[in-house]
């Protein structure tokens, strides 16, 4: 047995987006600056026969199937804040955009795992205070039977808008 190591969301792979709030005249536009801290890491685990990896956005990891966890101090959700371009109060809500299940694929030299289920805390962001809100990102990955080892990474696209 083999032991695997998976990380994901890298800060590269990050789109963020932006609109126009209503202003006075003469006002700039606020946008919504979504800066990362840590990147979702699954951590090490033996693939067994298959099964899947959970990383809540809490942090707690969970495994089904024949998925073996390991000890990994690194494994845990990827965590953001999320403020607004001049650094002051938007009482406008958040909308983030997840992928679609199966969408994003961690991959290695020599294999590939989908990704499924994100998930955040919090669900929903209803105002931006000026020392921003923290994010978290958790999710699933299915890891297959015989899944080849190695380190998989990939860039998970997190939209986040002012509505």
């Amino acid at each position: 047995m083999f032991a695997h190591r998976a990380f994901a969301l890298r800060t590269g792979g990050l789109a963020m987006a932006a609109c126009l709030l209503p202003a006075a005249p003469g006002a700039s536009a606020q946008q919504v600056v979504l800066t990362a801290s840590r990147s979702l890491d699954f951590g090490r685990f033996i693939a067994r026969s298959g099964g899947t990896i959970t990383v809540s956005p809490s942090g707690a990891r969970s495994s089904t199937g024949a998925v073996i966890l390991l000890n990994s101090s690194s494994a845990g959700p990827a965590v953001f804040n999320v403020g607004t371009s001049n650094g002051g109060v938007s009482n406008k809500a958040v909308a983030i955009t997840l992928p679609a299940n199966s969408s994003i694929r961690m991959t290695s030299a020599t294999g590939s795992m989908p990704l499924s289920a994100f998930v955040t805390s919090p669900a929903t962001i209803l105002m931006v205070p000026a020392s921003g809100v923290t994010l978290s990102v958790g999710a699933t990955m299915t890891v297959a039977a015989g899944q080849p080892r190695g380190n998989y990474t990939g860039s998970i696209p997190l939209i986040v808008n002012f509505q």
